[in-house]
């Protein structure tokens, strides 16, 4: 079938459907073969190279239209979660940007190259496939097809009367490109032998013979003439070219804690604005036997994927729990209760999919929050006049909503161990 183009200028009304409880697991099937390759259509044509047009900051916002439902906005998110797992990007929902995406449902795949400067149509057909998502989102952030490559004719020759009318223009070289790395025939950019063949229907690719192919590799890459057009994950290629562009991606103000040698301190009730694009690990340090509790909440792209654990001070895991969403409201949620002795233990939280994605984590009984003051402000200097003040008999700054002055919660307070506790946090350390 061939695509019905929709106008550039043209934009529907949007809305963002209600998220219905979905397994991500069952959401994309990459059994089945590519049959709806991506149409980079005239309109859309020279509008960028990866050395222009890429989004400011990386933050690039985006709408939903009303004809997307609630599985597929799923699997949007999820294919957005696995880019920002690659690189330095955030897909946000728009507000009021003037330069945004809108992604909606339609007869094909297709989308602009880079940043427009208003609102740009991304067209999805094939949801079932994740790095069909990916490639048009990729082509949104500003790169072409890995067959457009400039030095490209040392990898592989485009048969151009094998390529139906009207397709031509997705083989078209990129001469001002930026091109990083080496030419990349695993890339979900990289279209497959096949596609657009005049062998195949209009309009689609098929399993062709090589004398059909619009794709035939070059004498020393044979070996990769029938494995072109992946399209069940990212290639080395492709997150080392969006981390070039991009920059490398960044979880939160954690991020060298994906060791138990650089677990972080966690303090106590819930630590929100945390990412897991790897693994991470905190740590907590008991003062006395108690129960302790851990909990991480976060939406539907950690079901299936994510793991907490505890720990105990030599690394070996004492329980662990996955996400779950038993009342069907979006919010998944893993949780851990455990009866253990004074001393430090590990909380981590690992993933199994390639997108991690924001959650919050929330651990009790820790160290007395370092907002003594609760000026929201932490740490600061006010923190610590405030509980000097307190220490020697005055009121704090924020009064009634002062923090627990028994800061290292051995029993005893005010006492000298508990300031000691208070700095040693205020720079770093476990109380």
């Amino acid at each position: 079938m061939r695509y019905a183009l929709v106008p550039a200028g043209l934009l529907v009304a949007a809305a963002c459907p209600a998220q219905a409880q979905v397994d991500p697991s069952a959401l994309f099937d990459e059994s089945e073969p590519h049959v709806v390759p991506c149409n980079l259509p005239v309109q859309f044509e020279d509008r960028s190279t990866w050395a222009a047009n890429l989004w400011t900051g990386g933050v690039i916002p985006y709408e939903v239209n009303a004809n997307v439902n609630a599985t597929n906005a799923t699997r949007l998110r999820i294919a957005m979660n696995e880019l920002e797992t690659a690189c330095n990007i955030r897909f946000v929902p728009r507000t009021s940007e003037s330069a945004y995406l809108h992604v909606q449902s339609s007869t094909g795949n297709n989308s602009f190259v880079g940043r427009q400067g208003g609102g740009q149509i991304v067209n999805l057909y094939n949801w079932s496939y994740r790095y069909i998502i990916c490639h048009e989102l990729m082509h949104a952030l500003g790169m072409w097809h890995e067959q457009q490559r400039p030095d490209r004719e040392t990898f592989v020759t485009i048969n151009t009367a094998n390529i139906q009318s009207g397709y031509a223009g997705n083989f078209n070289i990129r001469s001002t490109a930026t091109v990083v790395g080496p030419f990349d025939f695993e890339s979900v950019m990289l279209y497959d032998d096949c596609s657009f063949s005049t062998c195949c229907p209009a309009g689609s690719t098929c399993t062709c013979e090589f004398a059909c192919a619009t794709i035939q590799a070059q004498p020393g890459y044979t070996q990769f003439q029938n494995s072109m057009g992946n399209r069940a994950y990212l290639s080395d290629g492709d997150k080392a070219g969006l981390a070039a562009r991009y920059g490398n991606p960044v979880d939160d103000q954690y991020e060298s804690n994906d060791s138990l040698a650089a677990a972080a301190p966690l303090w106590s009730g819930p630590s929100a604005d945390l990412r897991l694009l790897d693994t991470n690990d905190f740590r907590t340090t008991l003062a006395a036997p108690t129960t302790l509790s851990v909990q991480a909440s976060a939406g539907v792209w950690a079901s299936s994927n994510v793991t907490i654990s505890v720990l105990n001070a030599a690394g070996s895991q004492l329980a662990s729990a996955v996400p779950t969403d038993p009342d069907a409201d979006g919010v998944y949620t893993a949780s851990i209760s455990l009866a253990v002795p004074a001393g430090t233990f590990y909380l981590r939280a690992t993933r199994t999919q390639p997108w991690g994605g924001d959650y919050t984590l929330t651990v009790s009984p820790n160290c007395d929050a370092i907002d003594f003051n609760g000026d929201g402000l932490f740490p600061d200097t006010t923190d610590i006049d405030d509980f000097l003040t307190v220490f020697s008999g005055g009121a704090c700054g924020n009064a009634p909503n002062c923090g627990d002055i028994d800061f290292n919660n051995d029993g005893l307070y005010p006492d000298t161990s508990d300031i000691d506790a208070l700095l040693n946090v205020f720079s770093g350390g476990a109380c």
